[in-house]
Order: C-alpha cells, then sequence, then structure tokens
C-alpha cells in the first residue's frame, strides 16, 4: 500500500500470462541499469491509495499499471497451488518482505481479530479474502467423506515456539519435539493439531487461534507480527487410481516477519482516522516515550534478522547447486541450522513445491529494502526441485467403514429412487408394477440386513426404512470424523494473567488478552 507521500519507487509490468513473465523496475532509484530490473514470474500492482499520496511526475505510471485485486490474485495463482496440494505434494507459501508490505494481506487478507473485514468472519466468499481463504473455501466444498483435513499453526519468536492451537498458548524453546515424519518432512511434535470437517470449523479454529499472535506496533505496521507465523494444513484423500491408498498433501503458509534491520525499528504511537465511508487509516505520529520498548523490540529483531539472513542464505546455496546441476533428489544443503526458520523448514523446502510471494513498498523512500528483497526473490526464482509425494495405507479400519459407508450411500439412493418409483405407478394403478418394485425393495432390505445389520438396526423386524438407512449413514460418518479426531489432544499453559505480564516486558501485546484497549494494535 501506499502509506507516505512519496515518488514513485517501482513500476511493475506482467509481460504475458501463458508462460507468465513480469518485469519490476526501479524509478527515481540509485540503482541503474541491469541493478533496477528483475524478472518474475508474476508482478501485481496493488497500491490502492496511491492517488492520495503519490508526488511527482509519475501519477501516468502508476495509473497504466494494471491494478490487482485479491480475486484476480487468486485466479492467478491459486488454483494451481491446490492442484499440487491435491496430488499430494508438500507446498510451501512464502511471504517475504518488509513489515506493512502485504505479506500478511496477500496471503490471508485481512486478519486483525478487530477488523470487520476479517477473512475468518466472512462465510462465503469476500473481495478482501487472501490466497489461503479462497483455496480453503474451495477444499471444504469439494471435501469427501474420507477426506481427513487437520491444521496446526504456531509462532516462532526468538528461540520459543508458541503453539498458537492450544488454548494456553503453550511455549517451548524451538528445537523441542522438533523431528522429521515418516515422509522426510518436518514437524512438531508437541503443537496441537486440529482435525476439521467442516469451512466453519477452519474460520472458527484459526479466528480463535490467531488472537493469540504476539504483535507490536513499529513505524511499518500498526500491527507488526513479531516473529514467524507457520500454519500447516494436511489433506489426506484416496488416491483416485487406488482407494486403498491414501495421498498426503500438506501446505506450509509461512507469514515471515518483516526483513527490515533491528536498528532501523522503533516500538510506535498512533493515530487512527475514519473517512466518511468508515474505512480505518493507521498514522505513525512517532516513537513511543518509553525507550525500553524500543529497545527490547531492537534486541528481538536482532535475532529475526539473523534468522532471516541464514534463510536467504540458505536459498543462494540452493540456487548455486541447481545452476550447478549438484541438487539432486534426496540431497541435502550443508548448515544453516542455527535458527528455528532454516532448521524447520530446509529440507522440507528440498523436496516442496515453494510459492514464493516478496512483498514491496512502492515508494522511494524504502528503496534499501525493496532491493534487499527483490534480490532474495531473484535468488529464490532459478531454484526448482522434484517434489516428493507422501502416501500412506488407509487402515484396515479406515477401509472397512468406507466400504460400508458407500454401501450405505447406495442404498439410500436405490430406496429413494424406488420410493419415488412406486409412488408414481401406485397413481396410476399399475398393480403389477408395485408387485415387481415391492419384491425388488424387499431384496434391498435383505441385501442391506446381511451387510449393516449391526450398525443401522432392524426397523419393527421389518428391514429397513429410508429413515433408517440416513441414519446409518450420519453414524457411520460420525465414526470415521471421531476416528479422525483421535490423534488430537489438549494443551496446557500459562494463565492469561502470566501472559500478558511476560510479554508486557517485551513491549508486545496479545490480541486476545487486549480487546478492549483503545490504541491500534
Amino acid at each position: 500500500p501506499f502509506t507516505v507521500e512519496d515518488k514513485l519507487g517501482v513500476q511493475l509490468l506482467q509481460n504475458s500470462e501463458d508462460p507468465p513473465t513480469s518485469e519490476v523496475n526501479l524509478l527515481n532509484s540509485q540503482y541503474d541499469g541491469d541493478r533496477a530490473r528483475f524478472a518474475f514470474s508474476y508482478s501485481w500492482w496493488s497500491a490502492f491509495n496511491y492517488k492520495k499520496k503519490l508526488k511527482g511526475d509519475e501519477m501516468a505510471v502508476a495509473d497504466d499499471m494494471k491494478m490487482m485485486t485479491q480475486p484476480m490474485v487468486y485466479e492467478s495463482v491459486g488454483q494451481r497451488i491446490k492442484g499440487d496440494l491435491m496430488a499430494g505434494n508438500a507446498v510451501v507459501m512464502f511471504a517475504y518482505g518488509l513489515s506493512g508490505s502485504g505479506k500478511t494481506f496477500t496471503v490471508f487478507g485481512p486478519d486483525a481479530i478487530d477488523s470487520p473485514d476479517a477473512w475468518f468472519k466472512h462465510s462465503e466468499p469476500h473481495q478482501l479474502w487472501g490466497i489461503l481463504p479462497n483455496m480453503a473455501y474451495e477444499l471444504f466444498r469439494d471435501k469427501k467423506e474420507d477426506w481427513k483435513i487437520s491444521m496446526k499453526y504456531f509462532q516462532n519468536v526468538v528461540d520459543i515456539v508458541r503453539d498458537l492451537m492450544s488454548p494456553q498458548a503453550k511455549e517451548c524453546h524451538y528445537k523441542d519435539g522438533m523431528k522429521k515424519d515418516d515422509d522426510g518432512f518436518m514437524d512438531i511434535g508437541w503443537c496441537q493439531s486440529k482435525v476439521l470437517h467442516t469451512w466453519d470449523d477452519f474460520r472458527k479454529e484459526f479466528m480463535t487461534a490467531n488472537s493469540r499472535k504476539a504483535i507490536s506496533p513499529t513505524q511499518f505496521n500498526h500491527q507488526s507480527t513479531r516473529g514467524h507465523c507457520i500454519m500447516t494444513l494436511d489433506v489426506e484423500k484416496p488416491a483416485d487410481d487406488d482407494p486403498s491408498r491414501k495421498l498426503r498433501g500438506r501446505l506450509y503458509v509461512c507469514d515471515l516477519a518483516g526483513t527490515e534491520p533491528a536498528g532501523d525499528i522503533f516500538y510506535a504511537n498512533y493515530k487512527c482516522e475514519a473517512d466518511d465511508a468508515g474505512n480505518k487509516e493507521y498514522t505513525c505520529v512517532g516513537p513511543h516515550p518509553d525507550q525500553s520498548k524500543t529497545k527490547e523490540l531492537q534486541d528481538q529483531g536482532k535475532k529475526i534478522n539473523l534468522s532471516l539472513s541464514e534463510m536467504a542464505q540458505f536459498f543462494m546455496k540452493m540456487a548455486e547447486a541447481v545452476t550447478k546441476k549438484t541438487l539432486k533428489p534426496g540431497s541435502t544443503i550443508p548448515g544453516c541450522n542455527s535458527f528455528f526458520l532454516c532448521k524447520y523448514l530446509k529440507d522440507t523446502l528440498l523436496q516442496a513445491k515453494t510459492y514464493l510471494f516478496c512483498a514491496i513498498r512502492p515508494e522511494v523512500t524504502y528503496h534499501k529494502y525493496t532491493f534487499a528483497t527483490l534480490g532474495f526473490a531473484k535468488n529464490a526464482s532459478v531454484i526448482k526441485v522434484q517434489p516428493k509425494k507422501a502416501t500412506t495405507a488407509g487402515s484396515p479400519a479406515e477401509r472397512k467403514l468406507m466400504q460400508e459407508l458407500e454401501t450405505l450411500k447406495a442404498a439410500m439412493a436405490d430406496m429413494r429412487k424406488q420410493n419415488a418409483d412406486l409412488e408414481a405407478r401406485a397413481g396410476g394403478g399399475d398393480p403389477a408394477a408395485i408387485a415387481e418394485l415391492q419384491k425388488k425393495n424387499e431384496e434391498l432390505k435383505a441385501k442391506m440386513a446381511e451387510a449393516e445389520a449391526e450398525a443401522a438396526g432392524a426397523a419393527d423386524g421389518g428391514g429397513f426404512s429410508q429413515a433408517d438407512i440416513e441414519a446409518a449413514v450420519a453414524a457411520k460418518v460420525a465414526e470415521l470424523q471421531k476416528m479422525q479426531e483421535d490423534s488430537s489432544k489438549g494443551a496446557s499453559g500459562e494463565s492469561d494473567d502470566q501472559l500478558r505480564e511476560k510479554y508486557a516486558r517485551h513491549g508486545m501485546k496479545l490480541t486476545k488478552l487486549e480487546s478492549e484497549t483503545q490504541q491500534p494494535h
């Protein structure tokens, strides 16, 4: 977004869609020639406030750039990401860039718990939804009874991992419980996993978890996330060509901390103003008078900078290996294990489909940050790896349950059709046809009694009615959901007062504890 009055600092051009090719050019900058041009797959212009803030002679340049909306962005890449996930791949979505540049907005959309436009407050597609809500909405819309979808959501703040899914936001050292699963993907065992059955389940769980994030106001963003937030979404479904084999796709949504140098950060005071339409605009009015708050943020920012630098180094090493053709399936990159971000993601990145979303600020003021972000993206753009599919065999209990469920569903469909035919024939007075359909109906009841007597139960000793079969289907679905949830466990942690006091010492607030605050947070 355009947030300060300044000259235009970038020009984004989407040259073609198939294949996707684009470029970002730095304007009014100290960089020239090839150093000021960066080629990518997609370059999206979305600085909606530019007409109010842009100064100088480049208004026509800004007007000529195609303004991208959230639905247009999802149409460009969302379906491809969804397809990779559904095919059983590990998929990583990286949001990288300066605080306040639009990382979270691109991936999620508005996500502040106190915002009426927060994506999880809308049950139907909304114009401000980011890539994930649009994709998840379609995923749950298409979900079958034999699919299992589960999520984890946690935040890395300096040396700890905070489980945002646990009721008390349990915290442990980032190395605790971190290990590879059977497919070679890194996992944190103690973080709570929640099985989700519906789209509304997902919205509710995310809203609750998101309220546990640690955030602080800086001059770059009035609600800057302090650390890296990672959400995983696991999707297990039968393979189309072999229902006894299950595909397991895992989506890693990585909303990284801002890339600004720690020394540039200060704990900021903001004022909030609303326009005639009720839209709120937050304006930084300067540093907070308590300098200890700024010092805490800067100390924290040093660790964040080091973790992001290590990740940039990892991408650079991967790019060099790809260029030299030495990066083979199953190989690894030495080093890059000192901080949480690389330790958690590096082996997964070597066998995943990775989508990197780099957000930049459009103003000249932020050129040094923009140049660094685009350089990181340029290194990453040359990397291509072969993704590893995760597959597993369905358990005998699951396979038996699904076979019974399919039998019940087919029987219910036949019963409905036959009942409709019976009513139609009876109305026409065709005794022979009615007798024939009644006979078939009795045969169907007998077959169902033999296959599913225990689950559905007989109705008055005379076989099964349509209502009996519908009840049996519901019972089987509930049984399957219970089986999927067996691995979900609760978590314990600190009290709200302890959490508030601990994070206040670091100049941070937890949104779930600050619902009554009058300051932007």
